[in-house]
């Protein structure tokens, strides 16, 4: 079937019928693939992410097991609930998390290998490469990138906090509200727009550039309102710890530094690759987006000079 025919079958009867059912079935997919993962989905992703070793899943050091259970007593999380945050050894280098605290399925936050480091001689060198290159360690930017693996007990207590409580926040559904609404949302608005002023009787062209448009405007509208609401509630998490412990105060500032000047040290044992992802104070580089509250800006909450969202704008 050609193009042609294809477009004027979907303007019949039974194409709009179609067109109604495709819309249905991709805002439903799109429901599945963002809420299953946290939920039903969440040990098979916990397995996914989980760090590996000769086939063999590593298991957590009793050492972080009971720094975990500091972080929740700290955090005030009800003894009874303990059992909904569950956390294991993930591959890389991040701290990462997924679930809802408001889900039966709880919370999984994964710690990188290096929050087991206690000293130098524990890392496998040999086993850390960049762009399949061996790192020259004693060289001064990777003694930079090795000194930055190694996190302080409170610099470790705050990362595991930030995930905990970034996971007892609506935001993880919220993002799953968002994506489904913004897929039926663009269906229903184009739909609309065809009804109100009878675009099935216009050229093809101009309902194609009536789609684009819709969904351009949708894209644009998702993106902005998932970055803004990632970064209120990064900050406003960064805050609250800052003001709920000292231990929290003390390690956000170390953990940030300790990024920040990862970062650096990848940008320049990257390349070119490494000035696409990093900016030269560290900070991740994002494509006409703002995922993230920059590391500059979380590393300064935790100091006397305190930044909010709108002056980042501003700048």
């Amino acid at each position: 079937m050609s193009f042609q025919k294809l477009a004027a079958w979907l303007l019949t009867d039974k194409g709009k019928h179609f067109s109604f059912i495709a819309a249905g079935t991709a805002t439903t997919a799109t429901l599945v693939a963002t809420f299953l993962p946290h939920t039903i989905l969440l040990e098979q992703y916990k397995n996914l992410v989980h760090l590996y070793k000769n086939g063999l899943s590593v298991a957590l050091t009793p050492v972080l097991q009971d720094r975990f259970q500091k972080t929740l007593k700290l955090l005030e999380v009800k003894p009874i609930d303990y059992h909904l945050y569950k956390p294991f050894f993930s591959y890389g280098f991040e701290v990462i998390s997924a679930g809802s605290s408001y889900s039966r399925f709880g919370v999984i936050v994964g710690l990188p290998i290096n929050f087991s480091y206690s000293s130098p001689e524990m890392v496998d060198r040999s086993k850390i490469k960049i762009m399949q290159e061996s790192i020259v360690w004693d060289s001064e930017i990777g003694q930079q990138l090795l000194n930055s693996l190694f996190l302080s007990e409170n610099a470790q207590l705050y990362a595991m906090a930030r995930e905990i409580k970034y996971r007892q926040t609506g935001k993880p559904m919220f993002d799953v509200l968002l994506s489904t609404a913004a897929c039926g949302v663009t269906y229903g608005v184009s739909h609309h727009l065809n009804q109100k002023f009878n675009l099935y009787a216009k050229p093809l062209g101009v309902r194609l550039v009536v789609y684009t448009l819709v969904g351009l405007f949708m894209i644009g509208s998702y993106t902005m309102s998932k970055d803004m609401t990632q970064m209120y509630y990064e900050e406003s998490i960064d805050k609250e710890l800052k003001e709920r412990s000292t231990i929290f105060a003390e390690g956000g500032k170390e953990y940030y530094t300790k990024l920040l000047e990862r970062n650096k040290a990848l940008r320049h044992l990257l390349g070119k690759e490494g000035e696409r992802l990093y900016s030269i104070l560290g900070n991740e580089n994002y494509f006409l987006r703002n995922k993230h509250l920059p590391l500059v800006h979380r590393k300064l909450i935790f100091e006397d000079n305190e930044p909010v969202i709108s002056e980042f704008f501003e700048q």
